[in-house]
């Protein structure tokens, strides 16, 4: 792995700017990432499918529907763990959106620093995330467009936006299979993340019209 977590995390644990709490999402229940219970969440299903869009945007002159953020995995480095006390340094979020016929899963990286440009980069446009299913099957999502990154020095966290095209194809692998692990290329290396709301994007995506 290229990317400079572990010096990022030193350096941002010794200069004192970690939160004291390093949720930054506190808005969200977070899945308890070290669970030994089985990842299914098959009872979310009412809650993964809330809206915040769904019919036409006069302002766009498209029809969209647009699922309410999920919590979707939280990651911390291994070399890391230990440091940060069960508290992770990255946290992530998910969603599906539909515009008129075409399907996007966007991803929103909230890193819990103020220096997360530097050590990961953007994240580029055309790049593809490979997707791993829990059949063993695996897939391929394209980003349409380039994310530098947002610092929000007040909360001591980098944002990040994944905005990834579905092809029809991986709609119906999708909808039948739940997500086990996603790999990110960022500008400075690759991670995976395991998953821990398996079943948000096959929910999402089963409660279109």
């Amino acid at each position: 792995m290229n990317l400079k977590t572990l010096a990022l995390t030193i350096a941002v644990l010794t200069s004192g700017c970690l939160h004291k709490y390093m949720y930054a999402q506190t808005g969200m229940t977070w899945f308890d990432p070290t669970t030994t219970v089985d990842k299914s969440n098959e009872g979310m299903k009412g809650i993964d499918c809330e809206t915040l869009k769904d019919g036409y945007q006069s302002d766009l002159g498209l029809l969209v529907t647009e699922f309410v953020a999920r919590p979707f995995f939280t990651y911390t480095h291994p070399q890391i763990r230990k440091y940060l006390n069960g508290q992770p340094l990255m946290e992530c979020s998910a969603k599906v959106q539909r515009v008129n016929e075409n399907h996007f899963v966007i991803i929103e990286f909230k890193i819990n620093s103020t220096r997360a440009k530097t050590n990961y980069g953007n994240l580029e446009k055309d790049v593809k995330i490979k997707v791993n299913l829990m059949n063993n099957e695996h897939l391929y999502l394209k980003s349409i467009e380039r994310d530098r990154g947002k610092v929000r020095k007040n909360l001591q966290r980098t944002t990040y936006v994944g905005t990834y095209a579905i092809s029809s194809a991986d709609i119906d692998l999708l909808k039948k299979h739940s997500i086990d692990k996603v790999t990110v290329l960022w500008e400075e290396g690759v991670e995976e993340y395991e998953i821990v709301n398996v079943d948000l994007i096959k929910n999402q995506l089963g409660c279109l019209n």
